[in-house]
């Protein structure tokens, strides 16, 4: 779906203190053969008493907030994206955030499309403002947590990724920004949707399943498919091609017009797999710098990627980018977007 005067206005992200991955090696809780395959160097981990999901994500999105220019009262639309637990049971986390960054203003919605929620927010939020008034705004918030109880962060899919904690967020608005978004592109392959469910029986009771064996249920569901893991990972790397293929010919542009890609936080070899290759995209023009940093931190990778691009300098007025999303269902998401400005001091402090 091509786009006509909607814009980036802002980005926001926050992640609490990082761990050296060698010290998860050092005290057997990681290995080095691993480690050589993801190239994690670090890892976002939050602290308990300060550090909830809603609390990253209010952090983040007042950042963004600030750093855009805007009154609460431009806002129409906020969608808070999320993998995992959203901060309670039975709480609806989109309304909280609505309140306490928005005073209120819009409506608010809670998308959880795992770790593709944020990138399939950015397409939702340009086609509600679309349809909307000139001049009016959306905010996208993300926050995840991988919590020991439920999550092993480093055991649940050691060869492919580590779990870090943080949030980001990003306002898209029409009619003003610096940088305009070309093009979004969804798309779906429900048959590998059992990839994240595995051979585990539904439960009233969440804590059944903890903590969570991401890589366990991978392999279990791959069992069960002819051609097993391998056309699972070619299932998944088209998703990637076919969305990245149509939401670059939307734009007009090639992969050789792309200055960057702001894409999962997946381990190295998991990257090039199910990203990179898909978009004929190398990885010294992608954000793995940045995700070597933090860890994959369920959906808030891109946008909080993007940020430290912003942050750092490193993109500038001319510059395309694309942001590509991956999740479980699975669905993907890849986004085109132009900076026609470079992002001046008041956009990255």
């Amino acid at each position: 779906m091509r786009h006509d005067d909607i814009h980036l206005a802002a980005t926001g992200a926050w992640h609490p203190k990082t761990v050296p991955v060698d010290e998860a090696i050092a005290d057997g809780r990681y290995s080095r053969e691993f480690q050589r395959a993801t190239g994690q160097q670090r890892v976002a981990v939050a602290d308990d008493d300060t550090d909830s999901q809603p609390a990253m994500a209010i952090r983040a999105a007042r950042t963004a907030l600030g750093r855009s220019g805007f009154g609460a009262d431009r806002f129409g639309l906020l969608l808070h994206g999320v993998a995992t637990h959203n901060g309670l049971p039975g709480w609806n986390a989109a309304s909280y955030l609505q309140h306490h960054v928005l005073d209120g203003h819009g409506v608010s919605f809670e998308i959880h499309q795992l770790s593709n929620s944020a990138v399939g927010a950015l397409e939702l939020a340009c086609t509600h403002l679309a349809a909307g008034p000139a001049g009016r705004a959306a905010m996208i918030t993300a926050a995840d947590r991988f919590g020991d109880r439920a999550w092993d962060r480093w055991r649940s899919a050691p060869p492919v990724f580590v779990f870090g904690d943080g949030a980001s967020a990003a306002v898209v608005a029409r009619g003003s920004g610096f940088a305009r978004v070309l093009a979004t592109v969804s798309v779906a392959d429900t048959g590998l949707e059992g990839m994240q469910r595995g051979a585990m029986p539904f439960s009233a009771d969440p804590a059944e399943g903890y903590p969570i064996g991401f890589f366990d249920r991978v392999m279990e569901f791959s069992d069960t498919l002819a051609g097993g893991l391998d056309e699972a990972k070619r299932r998944m790397a088209d998703l990637m091609h076919r969305a990245g293929a149509a939401a670059l010919a939307e734009a007009g542009i090639t992969a050789a017009d792309v200055r960057w890609v702001a894409g999962p936080a997946l381990g190295r070899e998991a990257l090039y797999e199910q990203c990179l290759d898909p978009l004929g995209i190398d990885i010294d023009r992608s954000t793995w710098t940045f995700a070597r940093r933090v860890g994959h931190v369920g959906c808030t990778d891109q946008f909080a990627a993007l940020d430290d691009l912003i942050t750092s300098g490193a993109v500038e007025a001319g510059d395309r980018v694309l942001i590509a999303g991956l999740g479980g269902g699975y669905n993907c998401t890849v986004a085109v977007l132009e900076f026609t400005e470079t992002p001046g001091a008041d956009r990255c402090r």
